[in-house]
């Protein structure tokens, strides 16, 4: 953690130098450009879309990036197993995702969800993200959007972060169960180089007789510069660790006569560790014939230390059944990808043509543990899978009160695991691969009135665990058809009121 903070810090000052050294070249005359505000708004293909800005985010008492979700109509995350550092159960629409199995989560259009995951396929942990960081949320409900892909189903969620903050910010928080909390957040730079750091520390007990103890530390630093005129790259890096001990599931029929309060644990020695840095970069360029040339690249490492303690005694009575998972991987991967906006036989229109790719390489491990200590190995095998995924998307606007929106997105995917435990029975080794194409088509009827009505039909997909994937017989790729019609009306203007319903 030290290191990327001194890294992070170097980059800003150096930039900071270069920009002050700039801004008073003596061979340069100085150029006052006022700032200026475009206000218009976002077109949605769906009536379940929507943009959450950081003004509804403010407002909310802030402590996990979970809470921000709960602004998401429909949109439900809870935890369980009496762990907070462990990732929340998410719920949309009803859809019950687990831990992210078919909602996908991007921030900056970064992937977050986890391929082949020790606890569970889609796996993720949200509490990387500083809430405060965070200036607004897309939410796009089902799966009518090409550049969106694996785990995406029930809907894909893009947190966009900030570029600077007007004021700088050191915060403190406290409340019951030792809970505290800690935010500095600020922009060193805020001209051709907007600047952004921010870092959190967090503790809570919990309402539990055995105390989570669960710690948080998280930073977060972000440049955005331009190269040229017409252009935009940004670098962001963050780093999260937390640990916490669990109280667990208990049974209900021990709570009922008495012998255990709901507050209590049966085994006290659930819990776990996690680490997560990531590295991205993201570039722009908008040509002079309305295109516009993009390229992302981003880097992960993670791990994760699970202790889990379901069925007690009732296996092992002497050892008990707690069982350990653990996770150790790198993720890496990009986007390239051109859009142009012009005129299709009159008709303006606007069309997208992009390439994603995502490597998973993934070291996962199951055994036995008692109080924390390992006592046996069942599962230890590398996972190693990759994704390459072009897709299509056009928007064309052929009368003022029809628009058609839609595309195409093909997936291929590769899939090796091997068998790191010669003595573990029945474990998946072998390769695989598999392809699916998924059609994506949407009618936007309107404005009367302010008033919009929607069709939408698209098919989506989320991979499965490789280790089930290179097994013979076995459906690497779960497809699923989604598709609702909506309206969306204004009937008092844009900032007024806002009336949704969908199906």
């Amino acid at each position: 953690m030290r290191n990327l903070v001194i890294f992070l810090t170097t980059i800003v000052v150096g930039l900071t130098i270069g920009e002050l050294a700039s801004a008073h070249d003596p061979d340069e005359p100085a150029l006052e450009v006022p700032e200026v505000a475009v206000m218009g708004e976002r077109p949605v293909a769906a009536s379940s879309q929507q943009f959450i800005p950081d003004k509804e985010i403010v407002l909310q008492p802030q402590g996990r990036p979970a809470q921000i979700l709960r602004l998401i109509p429909g949109m439900l995350a809870v935890e369980h197993s009496g762990g907070a550092g462990k990732a929340d159960q998410y719920f949309l629409r009803g859809f019950d995702a687990d831990h992210g199995t078919d909602v996908g989560f991007f921030l900056d259009g970064m992937p977050i969800n986890l391929r082949s995951h020790a606890h569970g396929q889609g796996y993720t942990d949200l509490n990387f993200i500083i809430p405060e960081t965070i200036e607004g949320v897309e939410v796009n409900k089902g799966a009518y959007l090409p550049e969106y892909g694996d785990f995406s189903i029930a809907g894909a969620i893009n947190f966009r972060t900030r570029q600077v903050v007007k004021e700088g910010m050191v915060q403190g928080a406290g409340g019951e169960f030792s809970t505290q909390r800690y935010l500095l957040m600020l922009s060193p730079t805020k001209g051709r180089v907007r600047s952004l750091f921010a870092a959190e520390g967090y503790y809570t007990n919990g309402p539990y007789i055995n105390d989570n103890q669960y710690i948080r530390s998280n930073v977060l630093g972000k440049i955005t510069t331009y190269l040229t005129g017409r252009d935009e790259l940004s670098v962001k890096g963050t780093f999260l660790y937390s640990k916490w001990d669990g109280s667990g599931e208990i049974p209900l029929r021990a709570v009922t006569n008495g012998g255990l309060n709901r507050f209590g644990a049966i085994d006290p020695y659930e819990g776990g560790n996690t680490l997560r840095t990531t590295g991205q970069v993201d570039y722009h360029y908008d040509t002079t014939s309305g295109g516009q040339f993009y390229i992302k690249g981003y880097g992960q490492y993670y791990q994760l230390d699970l202790f889990t303690n379901f069925t007690f005694f009732l296996n092992a009575p002497v050892n008990g059944d707690g069982f350990a998972q653990f996770d150790r991987r790198a993720i890496y991967g990009g986007e390239i990808g051109f859009k142009q906006r012009g005129d299709l036989l009159g008709m303006p229109s606007i069309g997208t043509v992009g390439f994603q790719t995502r490597i998973d390489d993934v070291h996962a491990k199951l055994g036995t543990q008692l109080r924390k200590q390992v006592t046996g190995t069942t599962i230890d095998s590398d996972a190693f899978s990759a994704s390459y995924s072009p897709f299509f998307k056009a928007e064309v606007q052929p009368l003022p009160w029809l628009r058609f929106n839609g595309g195409v997105r093909g997936e291929v995917f590769t899939f090796d695991v091997s068998n790191r435990c010669a003595t573990c029975l029945r474990q998946s080794a072998g390769q695989n691969s598999s392809g699916i194409v998924l059609p994506k088509m949407n009618m936007i009827l309107g404005p009367w009135a302010g008033t919009e009505f929607f069709i939408n039909y698209g098919e989506g997909f989320h991979s499965n665990d490789a280790r089930s994937a290179v097994r013979p017989g076995s459906a690497p790729l779960s497809r699923s058809i989604n598709y609702e019609i909506g309206v969306r009306s204004r009937p008092l203007g844009p900032d007024k009121l806002e009336l949704l319903a969908t199906l």
